[in-house]
């Protein structure tokens, strides 16, 4: 129930933004009342997981536990669009799935998906101005399922 409320709570941290968007060394952000801070969408270096893209792969594919729920319906569950924001100092902080805010409305490769994001290890933070900033990254979750039959 605390890790629901918790969730639901740093969702709407993500989702609270001021109505003007700012733009800044030609990068686009957003003020979230909520985290007292701007959030930045575009950048000219983008946060990165650390080690590259060939290392998020090999993340995803250790880490992404699918429960057997979700194997069941796979091919009528869309895929899930994680979002989160990584702090300048690379925490992952207020992790969203499709923008739902409460949980309790999640699928079961959603809250698979909002599970790995938790398991995920801090971010290199993204820069805009020779500086580094809160952004905002958003991630499709695609998964091919190899089915394996003995």
């Amino acid at each position: 129930m605390f890790t629901n409320l918790l969730l639901f709570i740093l969702c709407l941290m993500a989702g609270n933004r001021s109505p003007a968007n700012g733009n800044e060394a030609g990068c686009q952000y957003y003020y979230s009342k909520l985290l007292k801070k701007n959030i930045y969408t575009t950048l000219e270096i983008e946060p990165e997981f650390p080690g590259g893209s060939a290392a998020y792969v090999r993340f995803l594919n250790k880490n992404l536990r699918i429960s057997v729920d979700t194997l069941v319906d796979v091919t009528s569950l869309p895929m899930p669009k994680m979002k989160f924001i990584v702090e300048t100092y690379g925490q992952i902080i207020a992790p969203c799935i499709d923008g739902k805010n409460d949980t309790t409305q999640l699928n079961a490769l959603e809250k698979d998906a909002l599970e790995f994001i938790k398991k995920m290890p801090k971010w290199v933070p993204g820069m805009c101005g020779g500086k580094v900033v809160a952004a905002e990254v958003n991630r499709p979750l695609a998964i091919c399922i190899k089915w394996e039959t003995e």
